[in-house]
């Protein structure tokens, strides 16, 4: 795929090596295709890595509900991109299984293994992105384990992931060569 948007390149000048520093956080890892795409808009890549951060860090949803949420948005917005990183990098984490993470990149993600929560998660995610919004009963079911914090956190996880998608898709953003790709 040839990048709508060309990532930069090292060298990096001082402030682009910081911020994808901080975007990277401890990884070992070369800067990730699609942080190197944002650094060419320094004060963005600061805003959208400060919220990214406290998703992937600080956040009150639990780490397999947030993966789920992240999974199924990317999926359901095309962006293979990042479906494929988070697979990668956070699907252990999430305990999740191949079968489950490769599940949530299908029409249905029907899984024998999902449990009554994840299945309610996964129909959340698609509820917000053919709807924008979710059924009262759909909302009840979650709130049997999420307060408040979790589910203003679960709305703006999938609106931050399907803005993710929309950046990652429309700049062309080329796979990472380790990140899983859709079944």
């Amino acid at each position: 795929m040839t990048a709508s948007i060309e990532p930069l390149e090292s060298p990096y000048a001082p402030a682009v090596e910081e911020e994808l520093s901080r975007l990277m956080g401890r990884s070992d890892r070369p800067p990730l295709n699609l942080f190197r795409t944002l650094a060419k808009h320094l004060p963005l890549a600061r805003a959208w890595g400060t919220l990214g951060a406290h998703n992937l860090g600080a956040g009150a949803l639990p780490v397999r509900d947030r993966e789920l949420i992240i999974l199924r948005t990317c999926y359901l917005n095309g962006c293979e991109y990042e479906w494929g990183v988070h697979a990668k990098v956070y699907a252990k984490a999430a305990a999740l299984t191949e079968d489950q993470w490769l599940a949530t990149a299908r029409p249905s993600f029907e899984a024998p293994s999902w449990s009554v929560h994840d299945r309610a998660v996964l129909a959340f995610a698609d509820a917000l992105h053919d709807r924008a919004n979710a059924p009262a009963s759909l909302i009840a079911a979650l709130r049997e384990r999420w307060g408040e914090a979790e589910l203003l956190e679960a709305c703006e996880v999938a609106g931050f992931y399907h803005g993710v998608g929309f950046i990652a898709n429309v700049a062309g953003v080329e796979l990472e060569e380790w990140g899983a790709r859709f079944p």
